[in-house]
């Protein structure tokens, strides 16, 4: 006998049972859609969805053997089992797999007979949660998951959500990296998108289509059922909703978005030569970053004062030279009786305990424990603690590394106890949510004191990326790892994490020449940009090669800054809106199919199409440029779009193109950003084509932006006139005079609120 299904409504929930088992859809607003059995926790798991409900209009339907909810253009059906089935305009849009969704595991140690093809045994996973979603045909496309050093679409591949740190020779195979973000973009139909968001900090495995090419799978052994439906129409649609739902990126200070030296490990001696090299060769600098070596025998909040003996009046000598310093912060902190961080938390239950004892494991410093930062009294310890050792050294940010947690004797157990306030938490439900709490109590250092959080982080969750920048982590001067670096940093800007970048030459192994240039040359434009390079490696400084290396190299950093406030207003819109600084070409062009695949060209915000070399031994490459026309930014040759096209990239070039009709922000002649000389604003004007675009303009620093204290110009090209007019004026400008670069041709004009002028 069939069980009837029953409706029941509260608010905006719609409840249905079949008398088995019930499932509740909640329309959240009209783009999001929660559906679930029991939903995950979220004491930790900190989403937005409550800052984005609004009132909907939800009409439900019930016959004996569906019910169907409908609002907007949207209509939703569930079936008797309880499957649930979305229709855009009456089209086929979502559906949950109806059919056989068992999953065999083959067994993992195979006899000879087994290698060598033979039958061997395989047994069926049995999963706590199996969300099951059909693929509809063999073209769809899937995106996201972050860090995964892989093509940007992860069709047919699995990954599994569990932070890792490995240092091996990563690529599209390995299932886990350091950062867990369990976000899919999918595009089917061709001309079709939807989100899905797993809210669960547990181990998860999504598996895209590798098993079968009828159905992708989310399974989790300890997660709930329970995900979001993200609805809209284009790639950029959905990502600002997915930005509301899991908080928007972070909005770094401006002087972020300079460029960071680093090595595993610099000592004050070769500190001092960056310095005085960079000044030499004239190449811009923001930042060099102190490696686990700084620390006296790697205790975090210690310097070795031998090497060290005056690190505060370092970095102030250093600061008036544009120079700011980065130290790393491990969460391991050393067994050490006497050292004080050490014997706080220990007296304090500051740290992660196993049956009731503090846990050990060994990293760094040797012997050692792990903060709890899931407890109020430790993260506020965490976060006077660090601001008192940036005060008393006078260093200007925090590099969190090591924060998956990792560990060099086995891995925690799952048992490892995290209490919070209010609830006893494990190791599998906060593991990949440690590193977000670590950049919680830290970022908080610098809000208490009205500043922009200036964090580094390695692992990280879907929700992290309000409070820190991020980095991949442990790369490879490897030719394939330069090429996975774009896609990479696209996909972690699609996850809202706009801030990213990669370690420019390749951290693990010896760059080369080449490499090294054409590293550069390929990651300019990414938001973090750091040259970092592992111990008893080759050094990768600009100027460690020959004079050529340095020239290229130097000509890259120039231009970069050039692009600063370009870059800058792109981060702006990402914190505000949602939308990704570096994107795909398809998010620009979601109904241009040649787009969905490329891995190695980049929009950079909307004007300019980036293309880079990234394949050794290349002087040329085939750049495809989407409609319209487009402007080679170094040889000023005009493209027509809908095309693919042979370049020419020699060494010391790279593929940038700028739509035509273009404006674009830049200020000259910097070596370091210092927001009290940024008084000339120049505006790139491309020929061709009319345009509009916003400037936006603050102290770069701290959060008043937040109270409003900012400035936005609109500037308006049409025909040959170009318009400048003040839309928001909340901020003393810093601007004296605006040059106007049209053409090969310089215009100067007094900064003025307002003004409109012929373009030559």
């Amino acid at each position: 006998m069939k069980e009837q299904l029953t409706v029941r409504t509260t608010g905006q929930i719609i409840h249905i049972s079949n008398g088995k088992e019930e499932k509740n859809i909640e329309v959240l607003n009209r783009n999001l859609v929660r559906v679930y059995k029991e939903k995950n926790s979220e004491e930790l798991v900190k989403l937005h969805y409550e800052d984005n409900k609004e009132a909907v209009e939800v009409k439900t339907d019930k016959t004996e053997t569906s019910v169907v909810i409908s609002f907007d253009d949207y209509q939703i059906f569930a079936d008797e089992k309880l499957n649930i089935s979305i229709q855009k305009d009456n089209r086929l849009y979502f559906e949950e797999y109806t059919g056989d969704t068992a999953i065999y595991v083959e067994e993992k140690e195979f006899s000879l007979a087994a290698l060598e093809g033979h039958k061997h045994d395989e047994s069926l996973a049995s999963f706590k949660t199996q969300i099951n979603i059909t693929l509809f045909d063999k073209e769809d496309k899937i995106y996201g998951l972050g860090d995964k050093a892989a093509q940007l679409n992860k069709r047919d591949y699995e990954y599994i959500s569990w932070n890792t740190d490995d240092p091996s020779q990563h690529n599209e195979t390995y299932k886990s990296l350091y950062k867990s973000i369990n976000y899919l973009l999918v595009n089917h139909h061709k001309d079709s998108y939807y989100g899905i968001f797993y809210p669960s900090s547990y181990k998860c495995i999504f598996n895209i289509g590798r098993y079968s090419d009828k159905f992708m799978y989310i399974g989790s052994e300890k997660g709930e059922y329970d995900y979001f439906i993200l609805l809209g129409s284009t790639p950029m649609e959905i990502t600002k909703i997915y930005a509301a739902l899991v908080g928007h990126t972070l909005f770094t200070p401006r002087k972020m978005l300079g460029y960071h030296q680093s090595r595993w490990s610099y000592n004050a001696k070769e500190m001092e030569e960056i310095r005085e090299k960079f000044a030499q060769y004239q190449i811009p600098i923001d930042y060099i970053h102190l490696d686990i070596d700084y620390m006296e025998r790697y205790k975090v909040y210690t310097v070795k004062k031998e090497e060290f003996p005056d690190l505060k009046g370092m970095a102030d000598r250093f600061e008036k030279e544009g120079i700011d310093f980065i130290p790393i912060i491990d969460p391991g902190v050393k067994v050490e009786e006497g050292y004080d961080f050490y014997e706080y938390l220990k007296e304090h239950d500051g740290f992660a305990t196993l049956e009731g004892e503090q846990y050990v494991n060994q990293v760094w410093p040797g012997d050692s424990k792990y903060p709890n930062y899931f407890k109020t009294k430790t993260a506020q310890y965490i976060t006077d603690i660090t601001k008192k050792f940036m005060a008393e050294y006078k260093v200007k940010g925090i590099w969190c590394d090591m924060n998956e947690p990792a560990s060099f004797n086995g891995p925690l157990p799952n048992e490892v106890e995290f209490p919070s306030d209010s609830a006893m938490h494990y190791h599998e439900e906060v593991h990949n949510l440690y590193g977000e709490y670590m950049t919680r109590a830290i970022a908080k250092a610098f809000e208490e004191e009205n500043k922009r959080p200036i964090v580094i982080t390695r692992a990280a969750f879907a929700t992290t990326s309000p409070f820190t920048t991020t980095w991949n982590g442990d790369n490879q001067s490897l030719w394939s790892h330069l090429e996975a670096s774009l896609p990479q940093v696209m996909t972690m800007n699609i996850c809202n994490f706009a801030v990213n970048g990669v370690d420019i030459g390749g951290f693990g192994n010896e760059t080369t020449k080449e490499l090294l240039i054409r590293w550069m040359e390929a990651n300019m434009f990414s938001l973090f940009l750091r040259n970092h390079s592992a111990l008893h490696t080759r050094k990768q400084e600009p100027y460690a090669f020959d004079d050529e290396t340095l020239q290229i190299y130097k000509k890259m950093l120039v231009l970069r800054y050039e692009f600063l406030p370009y870059l800058y207003d792109l981060l702006e819109n990402a914190h505000t809106t949602g939308i990704p600084a570096q994107r795909p070409l398809f998010f620009n062009y979601p109904a241009d199919e040649r787009t969905k695949q490329i891995n190695d060209e980049v929009m950079i915000g909307d004007t300019i199409l980036f293309a880079p070399v990234t394949q050794q031994g290349k002087t040329s490459r085939a750049v495809y440029l989407p409609e319209g026309k487009w402007i080679h930014y170094f040889t000023k040759e005009e493209y027509e779009g809908g095309k693919e096209y042979l370049i020419d990239m020699p060494l010391d070039s790279t593929g940038i193109f700028i739509k035509a009709g273009a404006i674009i922000p830049m200020y000259k002649n910097l070596l370091h950003i210092d927001n009290q000389k940024l008084d000339t604003l120049y505006l790139y004007v491309e020929k061709d084509g009319d345009s509009e675009y916003m400037h936006y303009e603050d102290d770069g620093e701290t959060l008043n932006y937040q109270k409003g204290v900012y400035n936005r110009y609109q500037i308006t090209k049409k025909g040959n006139k170009l318009s400048f007019k003040t839309v928001t004026a909340n901020y003393a400008s810093n601007y004296k005079e605006i040059v106007i670069l049209s053409n090969g041709t310089e215009k100067r004009i007094p900064f003025a609120e307002e003004f409109e002028c012929e373009l030559n």
